[in-house]
This record gives structure tokens, C-alpha cells and sequence, in this order.
């Protein structure tokens, strides 16, 4: 239901596939959007019109991949079929059975593992354990990069259960880069967090790490902001703290110029890498 690192792997295998100088498509169904039916992504469009993980995947390739969000994922590729689009990466759709993929990859994170998980409303599964058996590929997002072999073995004995024989799993985890600017100057020695993620708690220790951290504020995923959450936050501290935020909330913050302009506002760029001296890249054929 969220959390489990979707985005950053998405952008991970377009950036491994253009190397491969495929055409490629992302297809999204524009969760919390405010618009419905069929778009394919333009300079016209922010999140409010197709969701922030869209926007966010538009604004990083844009010149280089297509971008659509519809509801109806078979709609979008048939219209890619006619466009040159040979690579189609449809996010969040391991419960579209219509779609007949070539790979089918599962993302479950470590911290709340699928195999120790419910059906929602009890926990966060969309569909039984046992469907995990239609996956190609299994992988861990958020895992600490000291894992050891023993407890990766742990994790690989309970999730090979519900798994089709030799299915490959991979332990990955998440890089934070440079801070980019979204307003403002410099980034001052004190920062406050901002996160509308699922689980941010590794985005803050990554802060407390670097920074001088004196507050977090921590909204439900997906949150669009109001004016009025934005101004209860700055108020409170002068213009030598800065506001550090996510790479996907950044591309909902960079819409409130009229309320953090002034502001020294930045984003944490993210990437996944993987542990064990494996990738995602050997399982991708030619």
C-alpha cells in the first residue's frame, strides 16, 4: 500500500535501460491526482494534475522517456504500440492481470516484509502472501548496507515460501546524493525536515547525520500541502534554518514560491544500489 520504494526503482531502471537505448515508456496511474482518464505528461502539467511520482519521473527525463498516467493501463500501451515505445515500466501494477508483463517485479520493504504482513485493512498487502508466487523477481528495498550473509539467509528462508522455485532476490538500499536547491540560497547549518513519505525515518537520520536537525514534521503519504501547512511551519523559526525535504516532495514544494520563496529550501536526491554484488541489471537480459 505504499513505502516500499517504488519510485527510486523505477528511475533506477530507466536510467539502466536508456543505457541500453531503448525507447521507453513509464506508464502511472497518477495516484491522487485531481484529473482522471488518459495524459500523457507535458511542461503544462504538475502534480496536482497527475500526481507527484509522475510529475516527479517527468521532470527527471523528460527530454529522454515518455511519461502517461491512466487508470487503464492497457489504453496507454496500445497507444504506445503506435509511438516506437519498445520498453514499457508500468508503476505500482503487480495487481494488473489484463497486462501480460515480461517482467514482473515485486518490491517489499525490509522493515515490514510481505511475508510478515496482512491483507489492508489489518496490514498493508493488496492481495494474499501466496500471490507473491507471480513475481520474476523479488526485491528488499530499504535494507541497512551493513546486512549480513545470515540475515539475508534469515529473510530469504521465510520469503522463498510463497515464491516460485529459483525466483532471484535482491537486498537494496538507498544512496542519498548532494542536496539540490528548490529556493533560496545556501543551506544553513540548522534545518528543519519536511516528508510526506511513506516511512521517512531513514530521510531524517540521513539529515541528523549531516545537519544540525532541530525539527522534523512528518505528513501521511501522499500529502498535498495547504498554504497553511507550509506558513504554521515557518513561523516558528527564523530565515537561518533551512527546509530539507524529499525529492518527491520537492516537486510538490516547488509550487508554493507565493509561501517558501523567500526560504532556503532544498531536496535530497535519491538512488538505490544493491547489496551482495548484485543488481537488477543481470536479470535484464540483452
Amino acid at each position: 500500500m505504499g513505502g516500499s520504494g517504488k519510485t527510486p526503482l523505477v528511475e533506477y531502471l530507466v536510467e539502466i535501460l536508456l543505457k541500453k537505448k531503448n525507447n521507453i515508456s513509464i506508464i502511472s496511474r497518477g495516484y491522487k491526482r485531481k484529473t482522471s482518464g488518459m495524459i500523457i505528461l507535458s511542461d503544462r502539467d504538475n502534480f496536482r494534475t497527475v500526481g507527484d511520482e509522475a510529475i516527479q519521473y517527468f521532470k527527471k527525463f523528460k527530454n529522454t522517456v515518455k511519461v502517461i498516467v491512466s487508470e487503464n493501463r492497457l489504453k496507454a500501451l496500445n497507444i504506445n504500440e503506435t509511438d516506437n515505445v519498445n520498453v514499457n515500466i508500468l508503476d505500482d501494477a503487480y495487481q494488473q492481470r489484463l497486462v501480460k508483463s515480461d517482467l514482473n517485479i515485486l518490491l517489499s520493504a525490509i522493515n515490514k516484509p510481505f511475508y510478515r504482513d496482512h491483507i489492508f485493512p489489518v496490514g498493508m498487502l493488496r492481495e494474499f502472501r501466496k500471490n507473491a508466487d507471480r513475481a520474476d523477481l523479488l526485491v528488499f528495498s530499504g535494507c541497512d548496507i551493513r546486512m549480513n550473509e545470515k540475515e539475508r539467509k534469515e529473510v530469504v528462508i521465510e520469503a522463498e515460501k510463497y515464491l516460485k522455485k529459483n525466483t532471484p532476490i535482491l537486498f537494496s538500499h538507498i544512496r542519498y546524493g548532494k542536496p539540490k536547491k528548490v529556493f533560496g540560497k545556501k543551506i544553513n547549518k540548522k534545518v528543519v525536515a519536511i516528508s510526506s513519505i511513506a516511512y521517512p525515518n531513514s530521510f531524517f537520520n540521513f539529515l541528523k547525520s549531516k545537519y544540525k536537525l532541530v525539527n522534523t514534521f512528518q505528513f501521511q503519504d501522499h500529502y498535498r500541502y495547504k498554504d497553511k501547512d507550509l506558513l504554521k511551519i515557518i513561523k516558528k523559526y527564523d530565515r537561518d534554518v533551512s527546509i530539507i525535504t524529499t525529492e518527491k516532495d520537492a516537486v510538490k514544494l516547488c509550487e508554493y514560491k507565493h509561501v517558501l520563496g523567500s526560504y532556503s529550501v532544498y531536496y535530497v536526491p535519491i538512488k538505490v544500489g544493491f547489496l551482495f554484488n548484485d543488481s537488477i541489471s543481470n536479470y535484464l537480459g540483452k
